[in-house]
């Protein structure tokens, strides 16, 4: 019997399967934003609105659609930017 882990925690293979599938919708809303966007549109959408972390660092922020969910975005922190290539750290999803 397979044993299914989420932060130290034992979860059911239900639990998991959910979590598998809803980290692939955020992957297919990430693979549909990044292929469809330009570098230029991509540092367009990152807002200067900031995400303050609990040690005082602030970070902006990018929010993209999800596919998943049409009344809904993954908000993401952008921790680092290096050329073209962001460092993301995933926040959520917001309702909206």
């Amino acid at each position: 019997m397979k044993r299914y882990y989420l932060q130290g925690k034992e979860i059911s293979e239900k639990q998991a399967k959910a979590i598998e599938a809803q980290n692939q919708k955020y992957i297919s809303s990430l693979d549909s934003y990044f292929g469809k966007c330009d570098d230029e549109r991509i540092t367009d959408d990152i807002s200067q609105e900031g995400y303050v972390t609990s040690t005082g660092e602030d970070y902006p922020l990018l929010k993209i659609n999800d596919l998943a969910d049409d009344n809904a975005m993954l908000e993401f922190a952008v921790i680092g930017l290096e050329c073209d290539i962001l460092k993301l750290s995933f926040l959520g999803r917001i309702k909206g």
